[in-house]
């Protein structure tokens, strides 16, 4: 392998850049309003809670959550710095697994940048992914543990790859496949066929399995509740025969893997056009092993998608099996032992360029929308409206009960002292929270007081006994400035204070 100049320290400057970036997100997030996405509000919501399992998403990324918040207390500083945490360890371990099989220092910090090609990386995780982050470090965990076991393994590595395995399991329940595909592609290998019926193996498993126990207990007795949203919301073309259902499923997997590769592809025979013959034909145990390893994980792809009777699949679904993708094109590069002279900058540039102008974009995006009359999460001004109830009346409440995630997430990190509760909540209050007064009950009234109150607001509220029907609400209307607000636009809700 011919070596680029500075190769050798390539991964070390290129991992210091990553960390610079995810801290350049976390100081962007804090500076914006504190309003919250979708999936924050979630968090948040279920943050009240320690439990085995909390509804269609496995529980790791809450307990870590958790044990954040118990720590340091609730903001959206917690909450950034620990997303974008596991963001650069995702980046630390696929370095730590591209040096296992990788000698090139160029090529792998060219692996290491390669995962920030991805959109749900470097777009979607900084807007709306938690659970899924967990499982893309997870799944770098793998790797490392992966390569480590084959090169050299011992007890411990083994044990490391039970625990790997454990922890993405516990992030996102299709992690399954990726270990599963490792393993498969290592069979025809025979150096490393060994490895897999190793004893040390059965105890990985093992280490995995005591480590999944509880949550699969919890898994298989709230069964529906926990896959029931997930697989409906892969389904969303009902008519037509079983056979044009799995064409559409089959299609729909193919367009989203392909949106998530096609940035990496690109980029990469831009920077290495001039040797793509040697590269597509040059090859090793390594890349052999990856490369089997991704077929793999389509195949299986496709046989889930037809036997689910899926039809709609989401690229963020995706992205823990595109992981190993990076790294093969490096190892299929030093396989064919090209020219590294000015492919690192060529690469590494561009991928950082634009990764940081997407922070740019997500943080600005607030501020320049209203001025098109277009309003984000991030301008609903639910902090501002919840200060103004509160000072009006005198006094806070002691129960907050929200008309939607954003709106009990958001109250929540505004006081988070405060119990909060929504409909169609994952995990419901004790029975002794409900008794507290007064209550707060906050909703979105775009219509002012011509709105009627949600139902399924006035269900939660007649089912949990703080009302016995919807005529017992008193509502009050309230119309306060967007964060941001351009004309003076207003963002009207409804509330109902509960003696």
């Amino acid at each position: 392998m011919r070596q680029a100049v500075g190769g050798s320290r390539a991964l070390g400057i290129v991992l210091a850049a990553v960390a610079g970036y995810y801290l350049l997100a976390v100081l962007l997030r804090i500076a914006l309003p504190p309003s919250l996405e979708v999936d924050e509000s979630e968090l948040v919501y279920i943050s009240q809670f320690l439990a085995f399992g909390y509804g269609r998403q496995p529980p790791l990324y809450d307990w870590l959550q958790h044990g954040m918040i118990s720590a340091f207390g609730l903001s959206i500083a917690v909450l950034s710095v620990l997303k974008n945490l596991l963001l650069f360890l995702t980046a630390l371990f696929y370095g730590l697994a591209a040096r296992e099989v990788l000698r090139s220092g160029a090529l792998q910090a060219i692996a290491v940048a390669g995962i920030l090609t991805f959109p749900s990386i470097f777009l979607m995780s900084q807007r709306d992914l938690s659970h899924t982050v967990a499982a893309i470090l997870a799944a770098g965990l793998f790797l490392h543990a992966f390569f480590l076991t084959l090169k050299r393994p011992s007890l411990a590595t083994y044990l490391y790859a039970g625990v790997a395995v454990a922890m993405g399991l516990l992030s996102k329940y299709n992690f399954t496949l990726l270990p599963l595909a490792a393993i498969l592609a290592v069979l025809p290998e025979a150096d490393y066929r060994r490895r897999i019926f190793d004893w040390r193996m059965a105890l990985a498993i093992v280490v995995a399995a005591v480590l999944v126990l509880p949550h699969a207990v919890w898994f298989l007795q709230n069964l529906d509740l926990a896959t029931g949203g997930t697989v409906r919301e892969m389904r969303e073309a009902e008519a037509g025969s079983r056979v044009l259902r799995a064409l559409i499923g089959v299609g729909a997997l193919a367009f989203a893997l392909l949106r998530g590769i096609v940035p990496l592809l690109l980029l990469f025979g831009l920077v290495f056009r001039s040797d793509l013959g040697p590269i597509l034909r040059a090859s090793s145990p390594w890349t052999r092993i990856v490369g089997r390893m991704l077929l793999i994980l389509v195949a299986m792809l496709a046989v889930v998608v037809v036997a689910l009777d899926a039809t709609s699949i989401r690229e963020k679904w995706l992205v823990l099996y595109l992981l190993p993708l990076p790294l093969y094109l490096a190892l299929k590069a030093e396989a064919a032992d090209i020219s590294l002279d000015g492919r690192l900058k060529a690469f590494v540039i561009p991928v950082f360029a634009v990764s940081v102008a997407t922070l740019g974009y997500l943080f600005l995006g607030p501020m320049i929308a209203p001025r098109i009359g277009q309003y984000t999460r991030f301008n609903t001004p639910i902090a501002p409206l919840y200060d103004a109830v509160v000072a009006e009346r005198g006094a806070a409440p002691a129960l907050v009960v929200g008309g939607d995630k954003q709106i009990t997430g958001s109250i929540r990190l505004n006081a988070p002292q405060v119990p909060v509760m929504m409909p169609n909540a994952p995990v419901a209050l004790p029975a002794e929270a409900l008794q507290k007064r007064p209550a707060l009950v906050v909703w979105r009234s775009p219509k002012g007081d011509m709105a009627p109150v949600p139902p399924a607001l006035v269900e939660l509220l007649t089912k949990s006994g703080l009302i016995a029907s919807g005529e017992d609400l008193r509502p009050a209307y309230r119309a306060v400035p967007y964060h941001y607000a351009a004309g003076g636009d207003t963002f009207e809700f409804g509330y109902a204070w509960l003696d």
